[in-house]
C-alpha cells in the first residue's frame, strides 16, 4: 500500500508539473501576440499582485487571458495536443482578395490568414499506469528544464516576424486596418501545400520526462511584408527630456 501511494503521490506532482507548462506556455504566447485579450492595455504586471500559479518556472507574466481558465480538456488529459493557432485579420477595400475564406464584419470586408502554429504538447509513452516509482528527483530534473524551455519559448516570441505588428497594436493610440486574433484547439485542419511554401518549422529541443516528454513545435510565415502592415514603430524625438538636468 506504501509504495502504490507513493507512486501515486509522485505521478500527481508530475501532472501539475504538466498541467502548469501546458497553461504557461500559451500564456506566453498569447501574452505577446494579441493586445485585444488586455482590455485595459497591455500591461498584465501594473497593479496586479503576484499569485501562486505565477510563480511557477520563475517566469511571472501577471493577469492572463480569459482562455486559460478554459483548459478543462487538457486538465483532463494531458497528452491531448494544445493548438494555438495566431490569426492575422486584416481589412481588405472589397471581396477581391486573393486570400481566402474573406469574411464580414459590419460593413467591412475582412481577410483572416494563419501567421503561427504552435503545438504544445506531453507525448505520453506509457501504456499502463506507472509500473515504477520514479524518484522525486527525476520530476526535479523536469521541471528545472522546464523553466529553460519556457524562457527560450518567452524570448523566442519576441525575436519572430509576428512581433512587430503586436508591437504597433500595442503602440497605436489610432484604429488599425488590422488585427491578430487566436484560436486554442486540439485537433485541427492540416496545412494545404500551398500553404506549406510560405512556412517554416521550428521545435525546440524536447525535454525528457519520466514516461514520456514535454515539446513545442512552430510552423510560421516568416515573411509578413506582402501584408503591408506598415510595422515601423514611431518613437517619441525625446525619450528622457530632462536627462541632462
Amino acid at each position: 500500500m506504501d509504495l502504490q501511494d507513493n507512486v501515486q503521490k509522485e505521478y500527481g506532482r508530475f501532472e501539475q508539473i504538466v498541467s502548469h507548462f501546458l497553461s504557461k506556455s500559451l500564456h506566453i504566447i498569447l501574452d505577446s501576440r494579441v493586445p485585444s485579450i488586455f482590455p485595459n492595455g497591455h500591461n498584465p504586471l501594473l497593479g496586479t499582485p503576484v499569485k501562486k500559479s505565477d510563480k511557477w518556472f520563475t517566469l511571472i507574466l501577471g493577469d492572463g487571458p480569459a482562455c486559460l481558465e478554459n483548459l478543462s480538456l487538457w486538465h483532463r488529459n494531458l497528452t491531448e495536443p494544445m493548438i494555438i493557432d495566431i490569426v492575422l485579420v486584416q481589412e481588405v477595400p472589397d471581396s477581391s482578395s486573393d486570400h481566402n475564406p474573406t469574411i464580414t464584419f459590419g460593413l467591412g470586408m475582412y481577410v483572416e490568414t494563419l501567421i503561427e502554429r504552435w503545438v504544445v504538447q506531453y507525448e505520453d509513452s506509457r501504456t499502463v499506469f506507472p509500473r515504477v516509482v520514479e524518484s522525486s528527483s527525476s520530476y526535479k530534473k523536469t521541471y528545472k528544464k522546464s523553466v529553460i524551455l519556457l524562457r527560450s519559448l518567452y524570448s523566442l516570441m519576441r525575436l519572430l516576424p509576428a512581433y512587430r505588428p503586436f508591437q504597433k497594436l500595442c503602440s497605436s493610440t489610432r484604429a488599425s486596418d488590422f488585427d491578430i486574433s487566436y484560436n486554442v484547439s486540439s485537433f485541427t485542419a492540416p496545412f494545404s501545400r500551398e500553404e506549406l511554401e510560405v512556412m517554416k518549422i521550428y521545435q525546440f529541443t524536447p525535454v525528457d520526462a519520466p514516461e514520456g516528454r514535454l515539446f513545442i513545435s512552430l510552423t510560421y510565415r516568416d515573411d509578413l511584408s506582402c501584408f503591408n502592415l506598415d510595422t515601423s514603430i514611431a518613437y517619441p524625438p525625446q525619450i528622457i527630456t530632462d536627462y541632462f538636468a
